[in-house]
């Protein structure tokens, strides 16, 4: 039976194995939630409500399942620094783990590090399960280094209860390449083998500049004195890149580290994501996003607004800063003023009255924003930091997944194509003549610019046989989508940059967690676009139809994005 929370929560392998016996018997669908990361319609086992990745409470049908008991790991061999580790043990803290169970001390990378061990690489945040993380594919942001080249085997449980394990050591290998990603289609991960790094330090830089100034030429062919973003993405051990493209503001966050040995008496000077009043500043950039979000539905945003009042009260701080970004500013800090008095419900009307006006200033007011919270680099220069590896390359665990409620899709492009791409939308951007259709295609937020290394995995975005054009890694594009904005991206936002790629044939494949394309039942148009981006499509399909003969973790979401509705739904067996 499940818990009052609505999902099961088995402690070890044997009581998985008897949850997907059920399943199997009972002709119920079964899905395991890790950190709830991923699109949520990708998680359950039958979609509910809009697709937003803070959903927490699961379907009533079928059987969803949670993890958190069944969450350690254990060393199987020392000297290769080779452990086994329960699939629901989180990466680092998860500070929206409704269990509350997630905390640093009983995360992974933190008790790998006691023991003087890491991973090669991490992705911009470490709140996800062990399992979430590889079964969708994440991958952090290196050419150089990745956390795949420490997965070594594992443990999956398959649509009858049976168990299969997987090693890259394996007389054959691939059906250990099948498994990374999966999406939880070809069974439950039920452990995960790791052979890991040794501990170690990094050491860099943010900096916030002009694209003239930016250390790469992020849209030209580079030159002697400056690496094309291709080449500079080959050269820098670690980096990621924050694009403002928004007309008047734009910019580059260029944060980049290397890798470097514990010194003695180790005392890290950790990144600070939003430096200076971190927690204000997220407040305020989310309190503007609201209202700037739902300019056309005020009502909405009053909702939004009276949800989260008590998180957003540091904003009031920046009343004075708001009061000198023009007509604009002076209008929300009227707001916030009135908010604060007498509540949000009576302050809302300040909005109302200057609605028509604010949306028509929104192109002029953006870019003051964005320099009032983004500013460029002064006299002070770049940030500079130290850490430890495990939890200085995940430099987004600062931002608050609560205020800062951020949604995704992450196009992974051929290497060699960075420059086409890069071109391709400088001229999307800057061609609008009308200041509001820019806008619309920028949108309000960063476009996040990042890599990976190729890998053999069928079914990774990064995936490459080794003498293909994906050989020497991917270019990854992720525009960021403020979730309490009014419209559903996948329909408007998203749709238009997909469209852009396809349409301009850029071959793509989307990270599996994140937002793809709506799909009709039968229109085959954006499944055929994907799978002949995948050399091993149809052979991850005929091993699903194998490792799960009543469909039990096929959902309609994964009948949609793969193709499957012939497939039948699960039934009772004898």
């Amino acid at each position: 039976m499940a818990a009052a929370d609505g999902y099961e929560h088995p402690a070890s392998e044997e009581e998985l194995v008897a949850l997907v016996k059920s399943a199997y018997r009972k002709g119920k669908r079964l899905r395991v939630r890790g950190a709830a990361h991923s699109v949520s319609h990708a998680i359950y086992t039958s979609a509910h409500g809009r697709n937003r990745v803070s959903v927490q409470k699961p379907p009533a049908d079928g059987i969803n399942v949670m993890l958190d008991r069944y969450t350690g790991f254990h060393v199987k061999d020392e000297s290769r620094r080779l452990v086994e580790v329960a699939a629901g043990i989180h990466l680092g803290a998860d500070p929206s783990d409704p269990t509350k169970k997630a905390k640093l001390e009983a995360s992974l990378l933190y008790q790998l590090a006691q023991k003087g061990w890491s991973l090669s690489n991490t992705g911009g945040i470490t709140h996800q399960t062990v399992t979430g993380f590889t079964s969708t594919g994440s991958s952090g942001g290196s050419l150089q280094h990745s956390s795949n080249a420490n997965l070594y085997g594992f443990r999956v449980i398959d649509g009858q209860g049976e168990i299969h394990e997987l090693t890259r050591e394996d007389a054959d290998p691939d059906l250990f390449y099948s498994t990374v990603p999966s999406a939880g289609l070809l069974g439950v991960i039920s452990t995960v083998m790791i052979e890991c790094d040794e501990l170690f330090a990094i050491e860099g830089t943010e900096k916030v500049t002009t694209l003239a100034n930016c250390p790469a030429d992020v849209l030209g062919a580079g030159s002697a004195s400056k690496p094309s973003l291709e080449q500079y993405l080959k050269d820098a051990p670690f980096t990621r890149l924050e694009w403002w493209p928004q007309r008047g503001s734009e910019r580059m966050v260029t944060w980049e580290a290397k890798r470097i040995p514990v010194p003695p008496s180790f005392k890290p000077h950790p990144y600070e994501r939003f430096a200076g009043s971190p927690e204000a500043a997220q407040q305020m950039i989310s309190l503007l996003f609201t209202i700037l979000g739902n300019l056309n539905d005020l009502s909405r945003a009053k909702r939004l607004l009276n949800d989260n009042w008590d998180q957003l009260e540091q904003a009031l701080q920046a009343e004075g800063v708001l009061r000198e970004l023009g007509p604009t500013g002076r209008v929300i800090a009227e707001f916030l003023s009135t908010a604060a008095d007498v509540g949000v419900d009576v302050a809302i009307d300040v909005l109302v009255l200057a609605e028509k006006p604010l949306r028509r200033a929104v192109p002029e007011f953006l870019p003051k924003l964005i320099d009032a919270f983004i500013p460029l680099d002064g006299k002070k220069g770049p940030q500079r930091f130290t850490d430890y590896g495990w939890s200085g390359l995940p430099m987004d665990n600062g931002a608050n997944d609560e205020l800062l409620t951020t949604e995704f899709t992450e196009p992974w492009i051929p290497l060699g194509r960075t420059q086409d791409v890069m071109r391709l939308l400088d001229r999307y951007f800057t061609e609008p003549e009308d200041d509001h259709e820019a806008l619309r295609r920028t949108g309000t937020y960063a476009w996040e610019l990042y890599s990976s290394t190729p890998t053999p995995a069928w079914m990774s975005a990064a995936h490459s046989s080794g003498d293909d054009e994906w050989k020497d890694g991917v270019f990854r594009v992720d525009p960021y989508w403020f979730a309490d904005n009014a419209d559903d991206p996948a329909a408007t936002f998203y749709a238009r940059f997909w469209k852009l790629l396809r349409d301009n044939d850029i071959p793509f494949r989307l990270h599996w967690g994140k937002f793809h394309p709506p799909v009709k039942p039968y229109d085959t148009t954006w499944v055929d676009v994907f799978r002949a981006q995948y050399p091993r499509w149809d052979d991850f399909l005929r091993l699903r139809a194998e490792r799960d003969p009543n469909n039990i973790f096929l959902t309609d979401y994964w009948k949609d994005r793969l193709g499957l509705w012939a497939e039948p739904q699960p039934s009772p067996r004898q």
